[in-house]
């Protein structure tokens, strides 16, 4: 049982969440094409705190998005937890982008069966992008990798199951990857809120 803060900074949705026993309390976002990270990070979490009315003495750990993603944005979320983590003596905690991402789809109202797998998708460079597999539970299935687009991408597992593609770099397979089995859910950016239930696991551990 931990409270916690949490960093998200590895696109262009810079996020800040507080996080008490797995579940999020208050979140703090914002949204800038230019990564404007190193301006608004430090503003959003005294924002956080003055209106939760919590102290940074306060938190049992920090926990940040650890990629992959933006090097700037997670450069400057990683530099700002190891600074509270050591200033304070508390724990740091790193939590794949990727399955935060997977972890915030499961929250979600859509009913997943053994046969699925959910791919989060994030923009890598020109014809690129990182992703990973995971079951319908959420348990890794395939280690996050980059690769590049193409259309017979993914089609090993497209031929066994349904795959769920999801996330801001989902646009570089949609038109691509023409399979049944291939489902194009939202574009949503990964976002701190979704980290909580796998910061308290990690911290318990």
């Amino acid at each position: 049982m931990a409270l916690i803060l949490c960093l998200e900074t590895s696109s262009k949705n810079c996020s800040v969440s507080i996080c008490k026993d797995g579940q999020m309390l208050f979140v703090k976002e914002y949204f800038d094409e230019q990564y404007c990270h190193g301006e608004q990070l430090h503003v959003l979490i005294q924002s956080l705190l003055s209106d939760s009315n919590i102290s940074i003495h306060d938190f049992d750990g920090f926990a940040f998005s650890s990629g992959p993603g933006s090097y700037t944005g997670l450069r400057i979320g990683a530099a700002s937890i190891k600074g509270f983590s050591f200033a304070l003596n508390k724990p740091a905690i790193a939590i794949s982008t990727l399955q935060s991402m997977t972890s915030g789809l499961l929250m979600e109202d859509i009913k997943f069966n053994n046969n699925n797998l959910l791919c989060p998708v994030i923009e890598s460079r020109k014809d690129e992008v990182y992703t990973a597999l995971y079951t319908h539970s959420g348990e890794e299935y395939l280690a996050p990798f980059s690769c590049n687009v193409v259309s017979f991408s993914f089609l090993e597992y497209l031929e066994k199951n349904t795959v769920y593609f999801f996330g801001p770099g989902k646009y570089k397979l949609q038109n691509i990857i023409q399979h049944k089995n291939a489902i194009f859910l939202h574009d949503n950016f990964p976002s701190a809120k979704h980290l909580a239930s796998l910061v308290e696991e990690e911290f318990n551990n």
